[in-house]
């Protein structure tokens, strides 16, 4: 589903830029093949495309080009490392949410309340600016936060495994 996403965003992209040819000039075959996929997609996959597309046209020329590779990187990667990638693809998008969470924190509910409908209130470009300005703001403390999470969770997996026996193997795991 994530890669069919990414790969979707692409495709709408080769479809933007067909778009914004010259009049003279024809489309090619694979292009008319992007749109005809296009238009059997439902609203919502293309609410979602066209959301990725903004997005990709506020990214900075390094931004583009490091999520270009990032992509490179992921068509040519083993599941296991796709797993990997999209894993660290979300937890650079979700500090933004971790960023507005810790805001939320440092507030009485009351405040709390009235900042989330201030917040949606807000333009995507403004909420984005926004959050920036928080990132800006916490972000060595949110930092700090997370990597207290990241250790909690290590000590509860390693409180999970028990010792092994002097000479005892770990068992295999059951073939599926």
């Amino acid at each position: 589903m994530k890669s069919s996403f990414l790969l979707s965003a692409l495709v709408l992209w080769a479809a933007a830029s067909l778009a914004q040819q010259a009049a003279g000039s024809e489309p090619t075959a694979e292009e008319i093949q992007t749109i005809r996929k296009i238009l059997e997609l439902p609203p919502e996959r293309l609410t979602r495309m066209r959301s990725a597309i903004e997005k990709m046209e506020r990214m900075s020329p390094e931004s583009r080009r490091e999520f270009a590779a990032n992509l490179a990187k992921y068509e040519t990667a083993t599941p296991e490392e796709r797993h990997k990638i999209m894993k660290e693809m979300r937890e650079r998008g979700s500090l933004g949410a971790r960023v507005l969470e810790h805001h939320f924190k440092t507030l009485t509910p009351e405040e709390a309340k009235a900042e989330r409908a201030r917040i949606q209130a807000l333009t995507p470009e403004q909420r984005m600016e926004f959050i920036r300005t928080l990132s800006e703001k916490y972000g060595p403390e949110v930092a700090k936060e997370k990597g207290k999470a990241d250790a909690k969770d290590g000590d509860k997996a390693e409180k999970k495994r028990r010792k092994l026996a002097e000479g005892e193997a770990p068992a295999a795991a059951p073939k599926q």
